[in-house]
């Protein structure tokens, strides 16, 4: 993830021509572009196109889009009507991640009653979002994207709101910019996945058991949303003890958690007795504040520091 800034700076220290890069950019919005409309023939496409190389990524998607046989209409950002001519889609490229100042974005022409609205393909960001923050200065109006294709590295503007209510899907499009001093990462579903331990075949439910000592009579919600956690992330066997509190007597508990009792007081011993078996034990949502709780948290912390267990 780059900002605006060092976005600004990788470009500049990049070995190609500015002519290079901006045929890549627009060979990647064209690409998707042929993917949002479902092919080429009998398209047409509206690019709207800005005044820096934004718009030339734009004119150059339009080119490439010709060339499929789209037709393709570019009007200048600057001139753009109140309501753009009828397309299969229109090509947001009239300002990028650096844009200051407020601008209209003309609207797509109405579609035919009972028809979607026609898709937005935004280039680099949407139109007037600011590339840092993803705020929309006052009196500009933007035209919600269906999907953003954004060049090299993800802006922060593309993941705060309202610029993420208004970038669609995102794609990130790699053009062959050296982006490898970023100091920060935007981290989806399949990358933290990648990240997850591989579990070996021969794994059984205790070498991923978890015990949660959480709740207190009558107050189970905290209780049950980390036993819920605990399964969601993996957990082969979760034990749930409320200390005081009867098993099978919170109603909000998943039915695969097994439910083991343990006293009002007294019950940090009988965890330190049993943990051992567990690969990941938590402590404390829900307990309250009872005038014995400190010290059965200090019997327990000590007890696991001792033992030197994380």
């Amino acid at each position: 993830m780059l900002t605006p800034a060092e976005m600004a700076a990788v470009d500049a220290a990049a070995p190609e021509p500015v002519s290079e890069l901006i045929g890549r950019a627009g060979a990647a919005v064209a690409r998707t572009a042929r993917s949002i409309l479902g092919g080429t023939y009998g398209r047409r496409v509206v690019v709207v196109a800005g005044p820096g190389n934004n718009g030339n990524d734009g004119r150059e998607a339009a080119r490439v889009l010709g060339r499929w046989g789209v037709g393709v209409t570019v009007v200048d950002a600057a001139d753009a009507p109140a309501v753009l001519p009828v397309a299969d889609l229109v090509i947001d490229a009239a300002y990028g991640t650096g844009f200051r100042g407020t601008f209209t974005a003309p609207a797509p022409h109405p579609s035919a009653p009972g028809s979607p609205p026609t898709p937005v393909l935004a280039v680099d960001i949407p139109s007037g979002v600011d590339g840092l923050t993803g705020a929309v200065a006052h009196g500009t109006r933007c035209l919600p994207a269906t999907a953003t294709v954004t060049f090299a590295a993800v802006k922060p503007g593309l993941l705060v709101h309202p610029g993420r209510g208004l970038a669609g899907r995102l794609e990130v499009a790699d053009i062959g910019l050296d982006v490898q001093g970023a100091q920060a990462w935007w981290l989806t579903d399949d990358g933290a996945g990648s990240h997850l331990p591989e579990r070996p075949a021969v794994t059984h439910k205790w070498d991923a058991a978890v015990w949660v000592v959480a709740g207190s009579p009558g107050m189970d919600g905290a209780a049950a949303l980390v036993c819920a956690g605990a399964q969601r992330a993996g957990a082969g066997y979760v034990r749930l003890s409320v200390p005081g509190g009867t098993p099978g007597s919170f109603p909000h508990v998943p039915a695969e958690v097994v439910g083991t009792p343990l006293g009002a007081t007294g019950w940090a011993s009988a965890v330190v007795g049993d943990v051992q078996r567990f690969a990941a034990l938590v402590v404390g949502n829900g307990l309250g504040r009872t005038d014995t709780l400190a010290g059965e948290l200090e019997e327990l912390l000590g007890a696991r520091a001792a033992t030197g267990a994380d």
